[in-house]
């Protein structure tokens, strides 16, 4: 994570947010008042909102977590998505 002034980041920005998304990276801008903003790949941004999303719903949420509980416990079952398709209800 790299982290700049808001006066190098007004005249360089292009090439901040360039080397963000290359990176793959969050890149803190800091104000003239102290406080600081985040710049980060949408991509990335995307994947955070899908993720508050699914961990919003506490009954969603209990699943997942219990699903990657089974997982830590080698209760996992694998399975292709050809598998998956033809266990589907008709």
């Amino acid at each position: 994570m790299t982290a700049y002034s808001l006066k190098f980041a007004k005249d360089n920005l292009e090439r901040i947010a360039q080397e963000t998304v290359q990176n793959s990276d969050e890149t803190i801008i800091t104000l003239d008042s102290g406080e600081a903003v985040v710049l980060i790949p949408l991509e990335q941004y995307e994947a955070w909102k899908e993720t508050h999303h699914l961990l919003a719903n506490p009954a969603n949420r209990r699943h997942l977590l219990d699903s990657v509980e089974q997982y830590r416990q080698g209760r996992a079952i694998r399975k292709n998505l050809t598998d998956l398709q033809t266990d589907a209800p008709e």
